[in-house]
Parts: C-alpha cells; structure tokens; sequence
C-alpha cells in the first residue's frame, strides 16, 4: 500500500512548541511532549491536517490538563490517562478536546495524542 503524504500545519506545531515545559496537571504531574511516533515527531503528529486540530485548540491544552474534571478513565488501563475539555473553537461540530497522556514514573506523563472529540466522556 502506498504511503500518502502527510500535510502537518506549522502553525500548529509552533504554538505546541511554544507552549510551557513541562505542563502542569492538576495533581502536579509533568507533561511533555518527548516521545515522538513512527516515522514524524509528536508534533507532527498532533499537528497533522487530519486531525483538524487549531492554533486555539493548543492555547487550552494547559487549561484542560490543570482541571481536574477533565480527568476521565482510560479504557485501557492505568498505564494511559486521558483529559477531555472544552475546545478553544466555538462553531466546530467537535466540541471537546481529547488528549491522551501515557504514565512514566516520579509523576511524569507524556503526550501519546491529542484530538478532537464529540462527547466530553
């Protein structure tokens, strides 16, 4: 099969670049962006067009990760968390953001993805 060529938007892989780091949970975790996928980094990853993840979307990223309502159960176990929260575009049919965090020791989690989801759940 051949591989299709992936689009990344770089405005978006500047703003999570500029975000803060580490990024704090509510529970004083620290969140990096430090492991990267197959063949692109996780910003690239995140960033990718299919994802239609925005500019705003990254500027909640902390928000969400620092509330502790956005904490939801992971389905697959304790070795992930995930954090839904409100997204920073109002007019999309995608209400929430959802980011998924993988659990490292000393309170440490790293960003395995981040997109948009219907459901706060």
């Amino acid at each position: 099969m051949p591989k299709k060529n992936k689009e990344y938007d770089q405005n978006v892989i500047a703003a999570l670049k500029a975000l803060p780091v580490p990024l704090k949970t509510y529970n004083g975790s620290e969140v990096r962006f430090d492991v990267d996928k197959r063949e692109e980094t996780i910003f690239e990853h995140i960033a990718n067009k299919e994802h239609h993840i925005h500019v705003k979307d990254v500027a909640v990223i902390p928000t969400i990760l620092r509330d502790k309502e956005s904490l939801k159960n992971d389905r697959n176990g304790r070795k992930f968390k995930t954090y839904i929260g409100k997204r920073g575009k109002k007019k999309e049919r995608l209400k929430y953001l959802k980011i998924v965090t993988e659990v490292k020791k000393n309170k440490k989690e790293s960003v395995v993805t981040i997109y948009p989801v219907k459901n706060n759940d």
